[in-house]
């Protein structure tokens, strides 16, 4: 009788193991995280593949921020920060790519700054495309006039970070 009853308790024990394991499971996948990053004025809701609109936009504002103003003196250590948010299957591309960048940057002393007037996105297809304003400099002289450009960005939302996967310039069709 003894043993009998020690066999319920063990498979009762093992049974409410594998409820607990299924429900933490569930909650693990459920739960989101509330984020408010240094410098970002909004709150966003982040959770394991997907990221809330007004997150999508702070990110997009910083990402373009760095990678679309900068000055000789600036441009490499922006680069540098904006690489920390690239996904590993493309960081060494755009390293070299932005590196060159910075490169002709200090060669040629220019300095630009785009002014975001439109963002939209898919998050189904994880991309946002911004319209702005992209002015360029070369010693205080204008080097280009105003010009409306489009930019696309692919990223990525993996284990609740953003990661940037693309940044391009839209050809006008």
């Amino acid at each position: 009788m003894e043993n009998k009853l020690l066999k319920l308790c063990v498979i009762v024990i093992g049974l409410l193991q594998v409820v607990n394991l299924t429900w933490n499971y569930s909650i693990m996948k459920s739960s989101r995280t509330v984020v408010v990053p240094a410098g970002f004025n909004e709150k966003m809701e982040m959770s394991d593949k997907i990221i809330s609109e007004s997150g999508i936009k702070q990110y997009v504002r910083y990402v373009l921020g760095l990678a679309l103003n900068y000055n000789p003196a600036t441009a490499r250590i922006q680069f540098d920060e904006l690489l920390t948010i690239y996904a590993p299957d493309s960081f060494s591309k755009a390293k070299s790519d932005y590196y060159s960048l910075a490169d002709d940057i200090e060669k040629a002393k220019v300095s630009s700054s785009f002014f975001i007037q439109k963002i939209t996105f898919d998050q189904s297809a994880s991309v946002v495309e911004v319209q702005g304003m992209k002015k360029q400099y070369t010693n205080e002289i204008k080097v280009k006039d105003d010009k409306p450009e489009t930019y696309i960005i692919e990223y990525m939302v993996n284990s609740g970070k953003f990661l940037v996967v693309k940044i391009y310039l839209k050809e006008k069709s």
